[in-house]
C-alpha cells in the first residue's frame, strides 16, 4: 500500500555526493581540503593558515547567491541530484577566487564584509 522512503539510504548517498563534489572542486581548484564527518552531517576544511577567512568568505559569497552554507552540510531527502549540482557550480567560482589569493599570497580579508567567523566552539565562550 505505502512505499517506505529509506531516507538514510538517500541522505547517505547525496551526502557522499557532496563530500565528493567539494573533493572535486578543491582538486580543480588546486587547493587542498579535508572532509569529515559521515556523509549526513559533513564538513570540509581548506588547509591554510586564511581558512577562517576563507570560511568567512565562502558563507558571505553562498549568501549572495541565495545560499545559506558554509563548509558544512546537513543533508535532507530534498537535496537531490540537481540541488548538488547547482550548489557546487555556485560553490566553484568561490574556490577559484580562494585559490587564487592562496597561491598569490594576497590577503582575501579585502574582500571581507564582516567580521571573520570563529572557529570551533569559540563563539559560545
Amino acid at each position: 500500500m505505502f512505499n517506505k522512503v529509506k531516507s538514510w539510504e538517500i541522505i547517505t548517498a547525496q551526502g557522499e555526493k557532496i563530500q565528493e563534489g567539494w573533493k572535486k572542486l578543491a582538486i580543480e581548484n588546486d587547493l587542498t581540503l579535508k572532509c569529515a564527518g559521515i556523509p549526513a552531517l559533513s564538513t570540509y576544511s581548506i588547509e591554510s593558515e586564511n581558512w577562517l577567512k576563507h570560511k568567512t568568505f565562502i558563507t558571505q559569497e553562498m549568501l549572495k547567491k541565495g545560499w545559506l552554507a558554509g563548509s558544512s552540510v546537513y543533508v535532507c531527502i530534498d537535496h537531490t541530484d540537481s540541488v548538488i549540482e547547482k550548489y557546487l557550480n555556485e560553490l566553484n567560482p568561490i574556490f577559484k577566487t580562494i585559490s587564487d589569493f592562496e597561491k598569490s599570497q594576497r590577503d582575501i580579508s579585502v574582500l571581507l564584509e564582516g567580521p571573520i567567523s570563529h572557529g570551533g566552539f569559540k563563539r559560545l565562550n
